[in-house]
């Protein structure tokens, strides 16, 4: 069983499972974020205090990547996928580095440490399945 994709470039089963799986992340992650204002955001979630229109704001970009996620898995081909991951991957690692910027500089709650590690386990799959695919669609 391939994880990436088949040789005529349809996204494997196991992988449009986990675009699944992201889509429906992304789409309760930007809800909470865009009701967040009515519900009040927890403390914990964020460690500092964020404008209502700004909550909304990040939920509706959430919101939009669960709903290219979606249409990405309901196609299934690296075609239609290439630009969501590209996206995935340019934001995960400009959020890294201004992470550890802001962390190292001090700058940043030392929760924030706990978000560098989980967007790291996710940039080395994401990019490594981008690889995998350009790699073969030559």
């Amino acid at each position: 069983m391939q994880l990436i994709r088949t040789d005529n470039g349809i996204l494997s089963n196991p992988l449009r499972l986990l675009i699944v799986l992201a889509a429906l992340i992304d789409l309760t992650v930007g809800a909470i974020w865009l009701s967040a204002p009515e519900i009040g955001l927890p403390a914990f979630l964020w460690p500092s205090s964020v404008p209502p229109v700004l909550m909304r704001f990040i939920g509706a970009i959430i919101i939009g990547n669960g709903v290219g996620a979606t249409l990405v898995a309901r196609w299934g081909d690296w075609r239609t996928a290439r630009a969501l991951f590209a996206v995935a991957i340019v934001y995960g690692l400009i959020v890294l580095i201004a992470l550890l910027y802001d962390l190292l500089n001090g700058a940043a709650s030392p929760l924030f440490w706990g978000y560098v590690i989980v967007d790291a386990l996710f940039l080395f799959p994401l990019g490594y399945i981008y690889w995998q695919n350009e790699r073969g669609s030559k």
